[in-house]
């Protein structure tokens, strides 16, 4: 199960501290449901203003993208995402690599 894992991070771009923790398919209605965490509690560099080492994670938000064709399955990420403050005030998520530019995944929630 862990090669699963690591298979599924390396198709969706991913590199620790974000990984993939989990892995469910649904045959009869070609579903892949993906668990997505992120792993890492120092400070980091702030998406918005760039500053290293300025943010700390303070709370995570779930997120469910969705992709209709990924390895030919209707897929649905279910993120952890990390929320940081910073400089910037507020709560910022940190950036998504399965969010970048052509990743083909939309965001539901």
């Amino acid at each position: 199960m862990i090669e699963q894992m690591a298979i599924f991070s390396a198709t969706l771009g991913l590199s620790p501290p974000w990984q993939v923790t989990g892995a469910s398919f649904a045959g009869e209605s070609n579903r892949l449901d993906l668990n997505i965490e992120y792993a890492h509690s120092t400070p980091l560099d702030c998406p918005v203003c760039g500053r290293s080492g300025t943010g700390v994670p303070v709370e995570t938000a779930v997120e469910i993208w969705y992709h209709e064709d990924f390895l030919r399955y209707a897929t649905y990420l279910h993120a952890q995402v990390p929320l940081m403050t910073c400089c910037c005030g507020g709560k910022i998520p940190l950036e998504r690599p399965w969010s970048r530019p052509g990743s083909k995944f939309a965001r539901l929630s």
